[in-house]
Formats: C-alpha cells, structure tokens, sequence
C-alpha cells in the first residue's frame, strides 16, 4: 500500500487490505532480512540490557545446540551480506568474524563452545534488532527448542520454551491456519526464507511488552491511562521472518518490531482509512485475542477525527 512519505516511507504497514482475519499470510523474503535502523546501537543497547539484567529473556535445550551453531553462522552470514562494516572469513570450521560498527572481533571454532564468549545465540542476537527464535524439526511436529527473546509482545520465551507449534498458538482464534503453517514450515527447502506481518495497537513505544515486563507496561494497558492518543497510542508491527536453516532444518524465527505513533499513520490517509476499516470490523474474537476492545475504537475515532 503506497502512499508514505518521509521518514516513514519504509515502515512496513501491516494490512493488505480493509478488513482482518487471522492468516498465515506469508510471502517470499526480499532482502534485506535483517533490519538496521536509525536507531541501531541503541536498540542493540537496550537488548543487552535487558538480556543481561534478565538472563532468562534467553533459552536453549541442550539437544538444541547444533541447530544454535546452525543459527549463528547463518545470521553471521547474512549480517556480512547485507550490511556494510561486518564480514565472515571461514577456513574449513574455523570462521573469522569481524562487526566494524559494534567493535567486535571474534575467532571460533563452529560447534566448539569455548571458542565463544557466551552462547551462539546470544552472541548473534546481541548483534541483531531482530528477535531470535529456534524451532526444532522431530516427529513431523515443530518444537520451541531456544531462544533469545527480549521484544516478546504479551508471551514469555521461559514459559514457552518446550513447547510444540500448536501449544505455542493454542490461544490465537482460527488454530486451523497453523496447522496449515506448520505442515508448510516443514516442506520449505534448506535455505528458504519467508515473511509474514504480525500487528497490534499499543499505548507507548516500549517494544518490549512480555509477560516477564508486565509490571512495568500492564497497570497503565489496563488503566488506559491516554492524555494524547496521536502520539501516545501506536502501531506495533512485527516483521516476522521464517528460514529454514542449512545444515539441520530447524526453523529459524525472527522477530523484528517496529512501532508507528498514530499521528505518523494519520500522515498517510490510506493508511489512516485502511486501519480505520480494519479496526471497525474487526471479529469479536480478534477484537478480543489482540485486546483492542477498547483501544481499538480510541484509535479508530482518533484516526477520523484527525481527518475531519
């Protein structure tokens, strides 16, 4: 849907058309994969910060340890793809790693965990805006294996670690799409990658919503506590991208949040309309499964009123 201008040209809005039903709704990834915003070192900052002050944003079976390493390479790679600053020299399984813009510089042994400083996956997702999610193939069923997850929007990696796909989307309206999605998952190709948009409305510009956080972000949610709904009530999108990794199959999930205050919608009418339309009809189970009961016709009405 075309239309913005500006700085927010390249925000990835979230509806394709004007109304919303619960949907797979993937498409083939386009690169780049990995997002670097503006902001990049201060999100980065704020991952390590709460990674660090909360170690259990972080999750790994040990049986998961060769999908890790799988995961690691593959994001290392991608990230010398794609950015400038950042390459990976490899030698056999000695792999050469070099991140200019973090001033990290690192030498290890694939599969060798001394040769790292901490856990594969922290040591990529501590370089990565993007959340990191590892999603272990046995049994023709998918498995939430590990993890490092500090943007998690109401779920909890430490709760959800273990998991099967269907336990992990029990609570969503429509379980028979997942279904689906995982049968799907698991016929991609090594190497595949897809995109899917995740949404929802939220009431500042705090990206991490988890469960582990709720008692810094859940009274005011449930207050609904909004002086300015323009700038304080947001679009949160998740940019959601699903890779099959090369050497194990495991599925790699990759979360990437961006968020949009209304007043920044309303700046581009066809997206201001088309949220419009969406939240208006909303099915109940939707309405109730994304908590926009109420949220949803504050930002509604706000949006019209903006363009009267």
């Amino acid at each position: 849907m075309s239309g913005a201008t500006g700085k927010d040209s390249s925000y990835p809005f979230p509806l394709a058309h004007d109304t919303y039903r619960i949907s797979a709704n993937v498409e083939p990834a386009a690169a780049p994969i990995l997002h670097v915003g503006a902001d990049h070192a201060d999100v980065l900052a704020l991952r390590s910060r709460i990674l660090d002050g909360e170690p259990r944003r972080f999750v790994a079976a040990p049986h998961a340890a060769a999908a890790s390493w799988d995961a690691l390479v593959w994001l290392l790679d991608r990230m010398a793809r794609e950015q400038a600053g950042v390459s990976l020299e490899r030698d056999g399984h000695r792999y050469r790693w070099t991140n200019a813009r973090l001033g990290v510089e690192q030498e290890f042994v694939f599969g060798d965990a001394s040769t790292l400083p901490e856990h594969p996956l922290t040591f990529a997702g501590r370089q990565v805006e993007e959340d990191v999610v590892v999603l272990g193939a046995r049994g023709d069923r998918l498995w939430l294996d590990a993890g490092m997850v500090v943007f998690a929007s109401v779920w909890s990696l430490a709760f959800d670690h273990g998991m099967s796909f269907a336990e992990l989307h029990g609570p969503v309206p429509s379980p028979e799409v997942f279904v689906r999605a995982e049968r799907f998952l698991l016929r991609m190709p090594p190497g595949d990658a897809w995109r899917r948009l995740n949404w929802g409305l939220q009431l500042d510009d705090r990206p991490d919503l988890s469960l582990d956080a709720s008692p810094a972000w859940g009274p005011r949610r449930r207050r609904l506590e909004v002086h300015d709904v323009g700038s304080e009530v947001h679009l949160r999108t998740e940019v959601q991208h699903l890779v099959r990794l090369p050497m194990t199959g495991a599925v790699l999930f990759l979360i990437g949040v961006r968020l949009l205050p209304l007043a920044a919608v309303a700046a581009v009418p066809a997206w201001s309309a088309r949220l419009v339309s969406v939240l208006d009809t909303l099915p109940a189970e939707v309405r109730s499964y994304k908590d926009l009961g109420v949220l949803g016709p504050m930002a509604a009405d706000w949006l019209r009123r903006s363009h009267e």
